[in-house]
């Protein structure tokens, strides 16, 4: 069966939460666990009108990965937010399918803007791959060892 990619609800909270924590220590911090739980506890107030667009990519009815994105206005810029896959999903193409399903929002929520995004080294290739250009590297900013690389897409 064919992934597909949706609105992120609620329910895929703990599913996601679990595919989260396969990729730390690598890709995220242990540190980063209780700031994406506190991110995706922000979708479960039904009356909140300030959500991000936010998406979940399923597979065979499984939760397997997210991510989306949000406009910060002191950058005028949109920016990537909590993008991840199950680590026993990567390399298969579900990261290519959300990135390039977020890219295709953005611009149709956010034509005229700049796109960028921050990531560690270890996946800042993976970017590079779709036009994302490193404009800036911060050493050690997630934690010891692992650094923070600032991104823009190029057209």
């Amino acid at each position: 069966m064919d992934p597909i990619i949706r609105t992120y609800v609620p329910k895929d909270k703990e599913v996601l939460m679990e595919a989260f924590k396969t990729n730390v220590p690598l890709y995220f911090t242990v540190g980063e666990v209780g700031d994406f739980e506190r991110f995706l506890n922000r979708f479960e107030d039904p009356e909140e009108q300030n959500n991000p667009p936010f998406f979940t990519v399923e597979l065979n009815g499984t939760p397997i990965g997210c991510g989306g994105f949000t406009y910060r206005a002191d950058a005028d810029a949109v920016v990537f937010v909590w993008g991840l896959v199950h680590n026993t999903e990567h390399k298969k193409g579900y990261g290519e399918l959300l990135l390039q399903h977020r890219l295709k929002a953005i611009k149709l929520a956010y034509p005229e803007k700049q796109i960028i995004l921050d990531t560690t080294q270890h996946s800042f290739s993976f970017f590079e791959k779709y036009g994302f250009k490193t404009v800036k590297i911060t050493e050690d900013f997630y934690a010891e060892g692992m650094h923070r690389y600032d991104m823009i897409l190029q057209d």
